[in-house]
């Protein structure tokens, strides 16, 4: 169906979020993917995160002795296992609430506080986008296409500002 001047509502972003109904689409259908093995899947994005920024891993407390390239090590780590499973139920709301853009921007917005107390700083956020995308590439595989990362970039670049605006009100509250 087309708008009124003729180009494909699908394809036309929202004003909130700047995404298409396409786009949310294609992460929604990428992400049921990710979501049948969410642990294992949570596990090489942290894993990703780890390796490419391993001061992110110090605000970890659980992780001090953990090797990554000890195999199993890392998933055998309870505390890292209940956050795995926390993380990935995050993004599945993330997921489900991408058609509702002021619902969404108040949760990234109350998890950005809440990381406030762990000293998450905001360059975490700004890592996890990339580790994010290439850990959907390894996920997907020939799944992960052009369309699919524009539309992952496009929708962790809605994230973003709103999780650091939290960030920024809870350590504003902890500095009180």
């Amino acid at each position: 169906m087309g708008s009124w001047w003729g180009k494909p509502a699908d394809d036309t972003p929202d004003d909130v979020t700047g995404l298409t109904a396409i786009q949310i689409q294609l992460i929604r259908d990428t992400w049921k993917i990710i979501d049948k093995n969410k642990r294992d899947n949570g596990f090489v994005i942290f894993r990703t995160l780890f390796k490419e920024h391993p001061d992110t891993k110090k605000l970890f407390r659980s992780m001090e002795n953990v090797d990554l390239d000890v195999p199993g090590e890392f998933e055998r780590n309870v505390a890292a296992r209940a956050h795995m499973v926390r993380f990935m139920h995050s993004f599945a709301t993330f997921i489900d609430t991408l058609h509702e853009p002021a619902d969404l921007r108040q949760i990234l917005y109350d998890l950005g506080k809440t990381h406030a107390k762990h000293g998450v700083q905001e360059e975490i956020f700004d890592a996890l986008g990339p580790v994010l995308l290439k850990a959907l590439h390894a996920a997907l595989g020939g799944k992960f296409t052009s369309q699919v990362e524009t539309a992952w970039l496009a929708a962790y670049t809605f994230f973003c500002p709103h999780l650091k605006e939290g960030l920024e009100e809870g350590q504003r509250l902890l500095a009180d």
